[in-house]
């Protein structure tokens, strides 16, 4: 299997003091640069691979609220419309945004973030400088977005889960809001931030030494074989065919041990995992989401049907 890029809804952090921050209006521009999918492939690996901690020993996967438990995204079960998303001016693709903040936030491009925001970044409320003090404080964050709801005609309306760990002590935290989107000028990116609100609710759970493996694992519902068809499940060279177990996905040429799940509204899950296959290793990940009643799974686009034979 050729190894392919896919961005993750990556961490990011929001101050507390942060909270109903920006300004209104229609007109925007952003004069930010774009990484190409080679650029952020590195980019992902490096975030997903390399966190660093603070010299704070922080033992322990961290469990966040699941959708619909306080603290959580809303249980929102409906599929995302995969084809207007691949659009990046729909509402659908708007939570892009958030995923490129969060992306920079992680590697430490804190003004890269920062002009994510509408008026290249002073929407932010903050100087570039002072925006970067924010976020140096944090070892360990991770973002959770919902479905993209239309707020008018030029903004959207994005639920938002942030969790983590502090820098200075190691403790988890949990933060649940909005993030409001803008449509920015012709010629530039499609959204820009333009308002954030968040608030302290729920607990992260931290997975027992030794459990961090459980915490990573796919649900019961995903796992099992799945092919192209109904008819290829009884074909031995069939190379649509995919295994999913708890902690690993078995393709025709390769494998991945997953090392990372979170779950999505909608029956959906983002998964990490580390391929090896053909002589070559890579990691990547992927976005699996469930329908037609389980008996259908869809893995970055391509749909398979379960096997029962």
């Amino acid at each position: 299997m050729r190894k392919t890029w896919t961005c993750p809804l990556a961490a990011l952090l929001l101050p507390l003091m942060l909270a109903s921050c920006g300004r209104g209006g229609d007109e925007t521009t952003n004069n930010q640069t774009t990484m190409t999918p080679e650029e952020a492939d590195a980019a992902l690996d490096k975030a997903l691979n390399a966190v660093d901690d603070g010299g704070v020993a922080q033992p322990g996967a961290l469990i966040p609220p699941a959708p619909g438990e306080p603290g959580g995204l809303p249980d929102d079960r409906t599929p995302l419309n995969e084809a207007a998303a691949r659009d990046p001016t729909s509402l659908e693709a708007s939570g892009a945004t958030i995923e490129r903040w969060g992306l920079a936030l992680s590697e430490g491009r804190y003004g890269d973030a920062w002009r994510l925001y509408r008026d290249n970044g002073r929407a932010s409320g903050k100087s570039e400088a002072a925006f970067a003090d924010d976020y140096r404080r944090y070892s360990e964050i991770h973002v959770l977005i919902g479905r993209p709801q239309a707020s008018g005609a030029q903004a959207a309306r994005v639920p938002v889960q942030v969790y983590g760990r502090t820098r200075a002590d190691g403790k988890p935290f949990n933060l649940i809001g909005t993030m409001t989107l803008a449509r920015n000028g012709q010629g530039q990116p499609p959204w820009v931030i333009a308002q954030a609100s968040f608030r302290r609710e729920g607990t992260v759970q931290i997975a027992a030494p030794g459990d961090e493996a459980a915490a990573n694992h796919v649900p019961t519902a995903f796992t099992g074989r799945w092919a192209g068809s109904a008819s290829a499940c009884a074909q031995q060279g069939d190379d649509m065919r995919l295994q999913v177990n708890a902690d690993s996905l078995v393709f025709y040429e390769s494998e991945g041990r997953i090392s990372r799940v979170d779950h999505l509204p909608g029956d959906r899950l983002r998964v990490t995992a580390n391929y090896s296959g053909e002589g070559e290793t890579w990691t990547r990940t992927s976005t699996l989401a469930l329908s037609g009643g389980g008996d259908v799974l869809t893995l970055d686009g391509t749909k398979r049907v379960r096997c029962r034979t």
